[in-house]
């Protein structure tokens, strides 16, 4: 019983057996395809293509553009801007009353008058009916003079006769009998009664109301038929031979202007741009110095005088009018500077230095002397040589000594090359 209990059959053995089998091919199994992976990793890193290490480029030195120094005269111009006014406004007033019987046609809101043109005229009737009544009452004063003049010889005789001249007579019985008060109150009169006749002339010639200088009317607040009385506001005149233009400019650019004074009558130029789209010019004079700063800028002021702003006198073509209250650019022209570099603002680097080119090819950052700027270019006097090239191109990190290569520079050496 013993013996057929340890016996096994073939198919018992084979299952005795797999869980070892199992075991064995779980480990080798990994380690074999790890194997493969690494004798394929090898093999493929032997054979692929080797990346050959190159030195990195040279800094190449940046390509500037420059501009020669020359030294020559050059002026000042200040930049400025102003308001257009007029430099003659007036506000028209009669001074005798009565009625408009005359009103000249150029006598509306913007017509031209000249100098002298009648205006309007008032009617004169009863004027010269007062000029009349004086002119009655002056003959009447030199009929009364003439007449004291014959009592005055009489008066005389008679006081002689009577006091035979012995001169013992007080002095105002000799007034009164030589009728002296009698011949001074003729003469007040005759006196009085020219200056009335002189009064209803000039009344009578100011019914006739005529400009004072050549003008453009503003505003008209009477017209044919109105009856007026002295001091009425009859209209607003602008005067039109010139227009002035009140700028303002830095207190620090005032000793550039010439400004008109008692013993100097020497005046800047202006050049006064205007228009919108279309830029037109047309050219002043600096004739004053304001008294006072401007209260929000606290800027100088100073007035510009402009001829014939209207083309009145010589029309223009296809260039308007300068209008009242426009704003308008100005160009004041300063004295001319001698022996002086003019420079675009943008050579100016960091306050007053410029960047000079050498000519073995490096950077000089060089300090400079500046005696005049403004918003487009500046005036050295001192700090650059004549002919020294000076770079306008922009550096993003200039060094002292850099190298640089410009135009020049490379068409020379490729002339040597060739």
């Amino acid at each position: 019983m013993e013996t057929k209990n340890n016996l096994q059959t073939p198919k018992e053995e084979k299952n005795a057996a797999s869980p070892a089998g199992q075991k064995a091919l779980k480990i080798f199994l990994p380690m074999a395809i790890l194997g493969v992976a690494i004798l394929a990793a090898l093999y493929i890193g032997s054979t692929a293509p080797k990346a050959q290490r190159t030195p990195p480029p040279l800094r190449e030195a940046p390509l500037v553009e420059t501009i020669v120094a020359k030294y020559s005269a050059n002026r000042v111009v200040i930049a400025a801007m102003g308001g257009v006014i007029p430099s003659r406004e007036i506000t028209l007033k009669p001074q005798v009353t009565g009625k408009v019987i005359y009103v000249n046609p150029q006598f509306t809101e913007g017509g031209h008058l000249n100098r002298g043109d009648e205006l309007l005229r008032i009617d004169d009737q009863d004027y010269r009916l007062a000029l009349a009544e004086q002119q009655s009452a002056l003959a009447s004063a030199e009929y009364e003079l003439k007449l004291e003049m014959g009592h005055q010889d009489v008066a005389k005789r008679e006081w002689e006769l009577i006091n035979n001249i012995d001169g013992t007579q007080e002095a105002v019985d000799d007034e009164l009998a030589l009728r002296k008060p009698h011949l001074e109150k003729a003469k007040a009169d005759l006196a009085a009664a020219q200056a009335a006749v002189k009064q209803a002339e000039l009344d009578l010639w100011r019914t006739s109301i005529r400009t004072p200088f050549s003008c453009i009317v503003k505003t008209k607040n009477v017209d044919l038929g109105s009856h007026i009385s002295v001091q009425e506001e009859l209209a607003q005149l602008l005067g039109t031979d010139e227009y002035r233009v009140r700028a303002s400019v830095p207190v620090n650019r005032l000793k550039w202007i010439s400004i008109p004074r008692k013993e100097e009558k020497k005046s800047s130029a202006v050049k006064i741009l205007y228009g919108n789209g279309t830029i037109y010019e047309r050219k002043g004079q600096v004739i004053k110095l304001l008294s006072d700063l401007e209260e929000e800028g606290r800027m100088a002021r100073v007035m510009i005088s402009v001829s014939d702003p209207l083309d009145l006198n010589s029309p223009k073509i296809n260039q308007p009018p300068l209008l009242i209250g426009e704003y308008v650019r100005l160009e004041i022209e300063g004295p001319e500077i001698t022996n002086t570099l003019c420079l675009p603002r943008s050579a100016l680097r960091e306050g007053e230095n410029v960047w000079i080119a050498r000519n073995d090819g490096t950077l000089d950052i060089r300090k400079v002397k500046i005696i005049w700027r403004d918003e487009s270019s500046v005036l050295i006097t001192e700090g650059v040589s004549e002919g020294e090239n000076i770079i306008t191109t922009d550096l993003s990190t200039p060094v002292q000594g850099m190298k640089l290569a410009t135009l020049e520079n490379i068409g020379a050496k490729k002339g040597q090359q060739n």
